[in-house]
């Protein structure tokens, strides 16, 4: 089966469990084409080795030939996608990134016009689902797409449509699937796919070379991973003498003013930022460390985590994880069983639950078993990408 997959860009850093999703997809026999909306802004990340990569279409002589073939081949289309453009204000910035991102559907579906593919399918509901659902317009082909979260810029009218026109919607969370619920204005078919991982027979952990802790945080260095939360709960730790080394793996905008954080508290011989990593380099280093924390809190904004996918990883490979009890996380974390939940936000409570992880490893060490079981038993890759296979064959039956 030919099915083409619509990335804001490729490769990504930050989206492994997509990248993951198409190798699986590969080595079960599916063939697959990738068709990119932007450049990376890493230049590395996640490949998948035996799929096709569709160029860049940023050209106006692109634009203007995928218009044409538009205007030819689907003209009620078109005017559709004109009113699509139209549900944010006229000539508002969102306005003119909804028409670019118009021209470049248009010029992906004249590329992908000879390819024939047998299904679209598209992560996140956000560009790329609204892409995938014009090109399917387009190409008279059926799309899915899978939701992480419902934070994002585009009308809600538009995110309707591209919800309710898919052959199907799966979503990561029994959170999201109720919001989606709530967003579509008719009954949907939705179903829970959770972001797999591949499970490792027998999760090696690298031997302890020193009497500090080791924590670990990995993610983009933004607000809503709560990092600032994290280092106020180091400056507890280290003022309630708990030897620690913390190491941060991530990069993002907020890097120079955290960094400057952990100077003013004196944190900088016990956290080290190591900025964006491969995930092979991400997986080495949960290995080497003792507890993944994930302190992430709602924002202003109100952009918000999933299930952070190094969650899951941590705990296949056996490592504690202490995070907030916060969007859909405590479906992944049952507190005082496979992990610890704390209050968003609240540096005391993380810096108590770390404390506590440290002064009990016994206990630590029965949750670090239960964690992983429970990734073995919801999480495993194979299984879920089965289920989505299964369900993207029916949409071409």
């Amino acid at each position: 089966m030919d099915i083409t997959y619509i990335l804001s860009q490729y490769p990504a850093r930050s989206e492994t469990f997509i990248a993951r999703e198409m190798r699986e997809l590969v080595r079960r026999g599916d063939d697959l084409t990738i068709a990119r909306l932007r450049w990376s802004d890493t230049g590395s990340g996640m490949r998948v080795e035996d799929a096709t990569v569709l160029g860049l279409h940023w050209n106006p002589i692109d634009w203007l030939l995928g218009l044409g073939w538009g205007l030819a081949k689907a003209p009620r289309v078109v005017l559709r996608i004109g009113r699509d453009i139209g549900t944010a204000a006229t000539l508002s910035s969102l306005w003119w990134r909804l028409l670019v991102l118009a021209l470049v559907a248009l010029a992906l579906g004249r590329s992908l016009r000879h390819q024939s593919p047998d299904h679209l399918r598209a992560h996140l509901l956000d560009s790329e689902a609204i892409v995938a659902r014009w090109l399917s317009q387009l190409l008279g082909v059926p799309y899915s797409v899978t939701i992480h979260t419902l934070t994002t810029r585009f009308p809600p009218p538009l995110l309707r449509r591209t919800v309710e026109d898919a052959s199907f919607c799966a979503t990561i969370s029994q959170e999201t699937k109720h919001m989606v619920g709530a967003l579509a204005s008719q009954t949907l078919p939705v179903r829970l796919i959770r972001n797999g991982v591949r499970i490792p027979v027998c999760p090696s952990r690298s031997q302890r070379t020193s009497s500090r802790v080791q924590l670990l945080a990995v993610g983009r260095l933004i607000e809503k991973k709560g990092f600032d939360v994290l280092l106020n709960a180091c400056s507890l730790l280290r003022s309630w003498i708990r030897p620690f080394q913390c190491t941060v793996i991530g990069d993002g905008p907020l890097r120079p003013s955290l960094e400057d954080q952990a100077r003013q508290q004196g944190l900088t011989p016990f956290v080290t930022f190591h900025g964006a990593q491969p995930n092979e380099e991400v997986l080495r280093a949960i290995r080497r460390h003792d507890i993944l924390a994930m302190p992430s809190r709602p924002t202003e904004t109100g952009d918000r985590d999933g299930i952070p996918t190094v969650l899951i990883e941590a705990m296949a490979h056996g490592t504690f994880v202490v995070a907030s009890a916060f969007a859909a996380i405590p479906e992944l974390i049952v507190d005082g069983e496979t992990g610890r939940l704390v209050p968003p936000g609240d540096p005391e409570a993380l810096a108590r639950a770390l404390a506590r992880a440290v002064d009990r490893p016994q206990e630590v060490a029965r949750m670090r078993m239960r964690g992983r079981a429970r990734i073995v038993r919801d999480f495993n890759l194979a299984r879920e990408v089965g289920t989505l296979q299964t369900l993207i064959r029916s949409t071409t039956q």
